[in-house]
């Protein structure tokens, strides 16, 4: 009989043996079998090793419920979380003794993760897990099993800690340019306004002076009286506003609970703030949940985090028309915006007169059928209007840019 063929017949015996047979396992039948051959024969050796093997059984049992007992375990996050990326949870631990070869495991939505400590000391721990999906969640008490010393017995504990809650907030993928539509637009034809003919901004005040700010604006004359650097800030009517409108509706979204039109508009959302920061720009994002949400980021903002950090929490519980609410929104702005629509191709929109359309499509089909073929990029039908179709599948990272 050839090796290959031998080996074939054994592989059902070895995976059931793999399946249910284990070190503690091993030790108890190696007991009885010590036992039985002594009890027969009468040999004193063998029963010294039965009762070596009965003592190696009794400390793997004893004592990591003596290494574990009045542990406590508190946790927060610690930094931000974005959906994909990483989350990070602080420990503050208090063992009565210095622990080994313990495992500490979380239950976070979906899944669960455990992160393997040789030694664990009293104080400050930091563990990273694969962040879940966008969302504020509380997480369960912790799980800590210890097999020390021999790893024969694995003890663990549910510990009573505190409950713990984490943000993660969307993912925000990299956008180099976007296009810009152009509309007709009576100020930057050259109508008159409150600016002088053929400006293009207006003096709208001062303001603290902020890294990366040019030097040319500075006030120096009110730099001298508040003794600080200030910088002159103007209204621009050559740079685009951008306003991003979310369809919260439930009645609307495509997808499952993770991946579904909602989510990927929040994602978008957050992505056209971050770039509008990078071009400094200015940006709103309107999500007309049953609470409806409205952030903005001015021009010179250093960061979008606390955008990002009401974004975590918006839900598609909204019952508002998604016309109605892209209306609303336009009609609250002082200046004509570019409006960024998310939508699904299921569902047509009325648009008001605004200073561009970004209108962003994804294919409903193919949440249900993402392996077929479905267009895919920008294209512009009017100098005001540009479209970019999706699906399911589409990389935003690579075609949200131009």
């Amino acid at each position: 009989m050839s090796q290959g063929n031998l080996e074939a017949q054994l592989r059902p015996v070895l995976d059931w043996l793999g399946r249910y047979l284990n070190a503690h396992r091993f030790l108890w039948l190696m007991s009885l079998a010590c036992f039985l051959m002594a009890w027969n024969r009468g040999i004193a050796l063998l029963y010294g090793g039965l009762a070596l093997m009965l003592a190696l059984i009794a400390i793997s049992w004893i004592l990591p419920w003596w290494a574990l007992r009045g542990l406590q375990l508190q946790r927060q996050q610690w930094g931000e979380a974005n959906s994909g990326g990483e989350l990070v949870l602080q420990y503050h631990c208090q063992p009565r003794q210095t622990l080994f070869f313990v495992s500490i495991e979380e239950t976070l939505p979906g899944q669960r993760q455990q992160h393997f400590i040789p030694r664990l000391q009293a104080g400050a721990l930091r563990l990273s897990y694969a962040s879940p999906a966008r969302g504020i969640y509380t997480l369960p008490a912790p799980t800590v099993s210890c097999a020390w010393p021999f790893g024969f017995v694995q003890r663990r504990v549910q510990l009573l800690s505190p409950a713990c809650q984490v943000r993660v907030q969307p993912k925000v993928h990299a956008i180099r340019t976007l296009p810009q539509p152009c509309a007709d637009n009576p100020l930057m034809a050259g109508a008159d306004s409150l600016m002088s003919r053929g400006a293009h901004s207006e003096f709208a005040g001062i303001r603290p002076y902020r890294d990366g700010d040019s030097m040319k604006h500075v006030h120096w004359s009110a730099s001298a009286r508040q003794q600080q650097l200030v910088v002159r800030e103007f209204h621009s009517f050559d740079q685009p506003s951008w306003l991003v409108v979310v369809d919260a509706n439930a009645a609307n979204q495509v997808g499952d609970e993770v991946e579904n039109t909602f989510e990927f508009a929040v994602q978008i959302a957050a992505s056209i703030l971050e770039y509008a920061r990078q071009q400094q720009l200015s940006a709103s994002v309107v999500v007309g949940g049953s609470e409806r949400t409205q952030l903005s980021i001015d021009p010179g903002a250093a960061d979008i985090g606390d955008a990002l950090w009401q974004l975590a929490e918006v839900q598609a519980d909204g019952l508002q028309d998604y016309s109605e609410l892209i209306a609303t929104a336009v009609a609250e702005r002082q200046e004509p915006p570019i409006v960024v629509t998310i939508r699904s191709d299921q569902h047509s929109i009325q648009l008001p007169p605004c200073g561009g359309h970004l209108d962003i499509v994804y294919a409903a089909a193919s949440f249900d059928l993402p392996m077929a073929n479905y267009a895919q990029g920008w294209q512009q039908l009017r100098s005001d209007h540009w479209q970019l179709r999706l699906h399911r599948l589409s990389k935003l990272h690579q075609v949200l840019s131009l």
